[in-house]
């Protein structure tokens, strides 16, 4: 039996379903087959490079070839898309992160994105009735999916997001620095990021400490104009840093020294995040939209995604009671465990188990005939 997977969103800097992808092979690098473009690599990865560069092409056209040649007989699509000519005798087993695309959200900043978003919204319904296995990450997701294009919920497996066991060990101690509020986020519609700025300056008058500062990770270089303009006209730009790209090993240390963690999304799929500000030891005041009260249990403090002043006010309310604060960050780090690398390895274990066993039979049984 040959399994095989697109490893293009895996390779090079990678996070969000490049990282998931990473997580559901561990330990399998040299077993399964991994697909990428004419050009890509990656040494700790079995892999075999040809075909376009072009994503939906390389997708539609490049991968079915890929896997008719080489013999496949189950492929992972770890994306929420997936080549929809495959051969009938491969079985599919496709993730779907986050149905974010189907949602009427406003066009994004960035054309890649909005252009992405119609692929998915055109290939994702063919290639979830297509699929023999759907894995989420979510329960919410999988409940999605199951009402929304009425998939057969034995077909549906739940295995959560986690984060390296690094996440999980002693806390680093606290510099003296500034006080600020983190938010890691995109520039994509669904991160929220504009009220979640809006939020913070009206945070920055309810409270008395003018030092409090904003920290934003994760919005490309060339949107921060926008945000910027948009600090400017709110008496706040002296106030908001733009963080570009930060390493796997600085991350850890920029949530801990934060004060707030600030989750503003209108839709996710999981929330990763909301998970590692929880591991760190961080107080995490979420979106109570879709997912993230899921991840974030009991120990985070949820405010109505589209009220700025809702928002403003749970992280004014954070911010200032010190025993709050100490009490989430004690109840994150235990809710954070329930995600622990460990406990999802067992799931992802399971779920290979349960996907060979399968094959095997099929096979068995054409073989007899």
């Amino acid at each position: 039996m040959k399994i095989a997977y697109d490893a293009r969103l895996s390779l090079g800097q990678y996070r969000g379903m490049g990282r998931f992808l990473r997580f559901l092979i561990q330990g399998r690098e040299c077993e399964f087959l991994g697909f990428c473009a004419t050009g890509e690599g990656d040494a700790s990865l079995k892999l075999v490079a040809a075909g376009f560069s072009f994503y939906p092409l390389w997708e539609q056209v490049s991968l079915p070839h890929l896997i008719s040649i080489r013999n496949i007989n189950t492929f992972l699509a770890p994306y929420n898309t997936a080549p929809l000519r495959l051969p009938r005798r491969v079985k599919l087993v496709l993730v779907v992160h986050d149905l974010i695309f189907m949602e009427p959200l406003p066009p994004s900043k960035s054309m890649y994105q909005n252009i992405g978003r119609l692929y998915r919204r055109l290939v994702v319904p063919r290639a979830i009735r297509r699929a023999d296995v759907v894995v989420t990450v979510s329960h919410y997701t999988a409940e999605l999916l199951v009402s929304r294009f009425a998939l057969d919920s034995r077909k549906v497996r739940v295995i959560p997001n986690s984060i390296g066991e690094e996440w999980f060990g002693d806390d680093i101690e606290r510099a003296i620095q500034p006080r600020y509020v983190l938010v890691v986020a995109g520039e994509a519609p669904s991160k929220n990021l504009s009220r979640a700025i809006a939020a913070f300056a009206q945070c920055r008058n309810l409270g008395d400490d003018l030092r409090l500062r904003l920290k934003v990770a994760g919005v490309k270089e060339r949107f921060h104009a926008v945000y910027r303009e948009q600090a400017h006209a709110l008496g706040v730009e002296d106030f908001v840093d733009f963080l570009t790209y930060v390493p796997d090993a600085e991350i850890r240390g920029l949530y801990q020294q934060a004060e707030l963690f600030v989750m503003p999304s209108l839709s996710e799929g999981f929330g990763i995040p909301v998970l590692e500000a929880m591991a760190s030891g961080v107080p995490v005041a979420a979106s109570s939209a879709t997912c993230l009260p899921e991840i974030g249990g009991d120990a985070a403090r949820y405010f109505d995604p589209y009220s700025v002043e809702d928002m403003s006010t749970t992280m004014h309310e954070i911010l200032n009671d010190e025993g709050l604060r100490m009490e989430m960050s004690e109840l994150g780090k235990v809710q954070a465990r329930r995600f622990h690398p460990e406990l999802v390895r067992k799931q992802i274990q399971s779920l290979w188990a349960e996907i060979k066993g399968t094959a095997e039979g099929a096979l068995a049984k054409e073989l007899a005939l």
